[in-house]
């Protein structure tokens, strides 16, 4: 049960703005989008991207959702290359 009395037990809000998450603008500065061609592998895109062929497991973990086995990447296949 709440006690309508206790006022200095709740948060004070008062001072919250709204507007739009910076949490969402961020994961989205974070990545850029890319489509696979065929030859591609993570490692050629890595190096391509970050100058070094084993920062792939960047790529790979960003991609999780769609890439389940880093060997097995498909020309169209669209994923995300963190930044």
């Amino acid at each position: 049960m709440v006690n309508s009395n206790s006022g200095d037990d709740m948060p004070d809000f008062s001072n919250v703005v709204s507007g739009a998450s910076s949490t969402a603008a961020k994961s989205e500065a974070t990545f850029k989008m890319y489509t696979i061609v065929s030859g591609d592998s993570l490692s050629k895109i890595a190096k391509r991207e970050y100058g070094n062929a084993n920062d792939w497991p960047r790529i790979f973990e960003a991609n999780k959702d769609q890439i389940k086995d880093a060997n097995k990447i498909f020309p169209g296949q669209k994923i995300r290359i963190p930044l």
